[in-house]
């Protein structure tokens, strides 16, 4: 019962910190207002595989961006589809003289596939900022203009804001809502802070040459997962990093149709871990403790001499999760589903131990 309790008590403690860390860290985030006489060449660059089914969604939304045409490449890079991703490609590349195809037909014996594909398109362009989203994302149409502003500030690379596009209403889609609003505030939080922790390859935007500076993807082409962190940290930590806050930066994407594919996808984050470790021990102490109060949090519902003190515990970190999730729906102008934040605050400590231990054994399945 004791360790228990002081294990409880600890990481309940250095919780609220993180709260208050994330939502004064929330509050320096400012919108940037900037007016740019010159933009600069820009290369969205996207890995599609077997995404027949999105990718007439998002090139649509591409062909409408508000920016220079004459300034912006769009680079689409089919990775060993056996769907007609291909065709759809050319198709878009034959109507828009600044859209590219490129077609990968076998895999590379030095590097992970997504990591190679992102890695061939932004070999075939010279623009000076790279954007990347996915191919299951819908993007506004002042998308770029949003993103390259923010790094007019002299920061490497800016992360933007995604959330799940809520098109058919399920309890299930809003609770992945919830979740993704509750990941992004926390790191916009510490972004506000200084401290650049990861970002979501769904939206991004970086100088291409402070890329090639930290060596592309080679340091860790071996990894499965991981991409969009790797960037985020290694180029905010030599240049700095922003968190763009402007609705007409804001992704959306499709929500996952199965609880196994959501705890899949939550595995897959959970195992880049590893790399906060050997970049970034603050960020690793924070998921270390997010685990651990979660961890025990379990453990004491299974113990009844723990039962005095749990009511508190649950309430203190209702409480907090609630002040994050709220301020962050209110800062990227998103609706609080109330409802939902109950179920979600009640069921972490259920799965989220599970998922940090399945994440550090690479207990994940990914397009092969």
């Amino acid at each position: 019962m004791s360790f228990l309790f002081y294990a409880l008590a600890t990481s309940l403690g250095i919780y609220i910190l993180f709260v208050l860390f994330f939502l004064t860290g929330l509050r320096r985030l400012k919108f940037s207002e900037k007016t740019i006489a010159n933009w600069p060449t820009v290369a969205i660059v996207i890995a599609a595989r077997n995404e027949e089914e999105n990718l007439p969604d998002i090139l649509q939304d591409l062909t409408q961006l508000d920016y220079p045409e004459e300034l912006l490449q769009i680079i689409i890079v089919d990775d060993r589809s056996t769907d007609n991703t291909w065709q759809l490609i050319e198709h878009f590349a034959e109507l828009h003289t600044n859209i590219h195809g490129i077609q990968i037909e076998e895999k590379s014996a030095e590097m992970t596939p997504k990591k190679y594909a992102l890695t061939q398109g932004i070999a075939q362009t010279d623009g000076e900022i790279i954007l990347s989203t996915d191919a299951d994302c819908r993007i506004p149409q002042g998308w770029v203009k949003s993103m390259v502003k923010t790094l007019e500030n002299g920061v490497g690379i800016s992360v933007g804001s995604s959330t799940i596009d809520i098109q058919k209403p399920s309890s299930f889609a809003h609770y992945q809502l919830v979740d993704f609003l509750a990941l992004v505030t926390a790191n916009a939080g510490a972004i506000g802070w200084g401290f650049c922790w990861t970002g979501s390859g769904q939206n991004l935007a970086y100088k291409r040459k402070l890329f090639d500076d930290i060596g592309g993807f080679n340091p860790v082409r071996e990894r499965i997962s991981g991409d969009d962190i790797y960037l985020v940290q290694s180029i905010g930590k030599r240049y700095g990093c922003t968190f763009n806050i402007d609705p007409d930066s804001f992704i959306k994407t499709k929500p996952l149709s199965s609880i196994i594919e959501f705890i899949n996808q939550r595995i897959r984050w959970s195992s880049n871990s590893r790399l906060a470790a050997k970049i970034d021990l603050f960020f690793l102490f924070f998921l270390f403790n997010a685990f651990l109060l979660n961890s025990t949090l379990l453990v004491g519902i299974f113990n009844p001499l723990s039962y005095s003190i749990l009511p508190m515990v649950f309430g203190v970190k209702f409480v907090c999760d609630a002040l994050v999730i709220y301020s962050g729906a209110a800062k990227l102008h998103l609706v609080f589903p109330s409802i939902i934040f109950i179920f979600w605050t009640i069921l972490q400590p259920l799965y989220i131990p599970f998922i940090g231990l399945a994440g550090l054994g690479n207990r994940f399945k990914w397009k092969p």
